[in-house]
């Protein structure tokens, strides 16, 4: 029985590969978490670690499921770009920052 793979899929991954430490990270660093957020933190952990955990010939599959539910569970908890924007009030498709606002009052009538 060796350490460091993937429990339950019978083959070692790269560490590289694994989504579950990104998301630990990325929920580490989320600077006005609550305790209100657990649910969301937990879902978030749980959708990475079956990411994660997937057999490799259903990992497609899988990430294809779970992929829009990790993500929208981390939105929630404002963990992506575009919630961090939208919290900000700014809008998160390029050219839409302060820039394109300063652009715009400059042109001419």
């Amino acid at each position: 029985m060796g350490g460091g793979g993937v429990a339950g899929s019978g083959r070692l991954r790269s560490a590289d590969a694994l989504i579950s430490p990104d998301v630990a990270e990325t929920v580490a660093k989320l600077p006005d978490l609550t305790p209100a957020d657990a649910a969301a933190v937990k879902l978030a952990r749980r959708y990475a670690a079956a990411i994660d955990e997937a057999d490799p010939e259903a990992a497609a599959e899988v990430l294809d499921k779970l992929g829009p539910k990790l993500l929208a569970a981390l939105e929630a908890l404002g963990a992506t770009p575009r919630s961090r924007a939208a919290r900000k009030g700014g809008a998160s498709g390029p050219g839409r920052g302060k820039l394109a606002a300063i652009r715009e009052a400059r042109r001419p009538a």
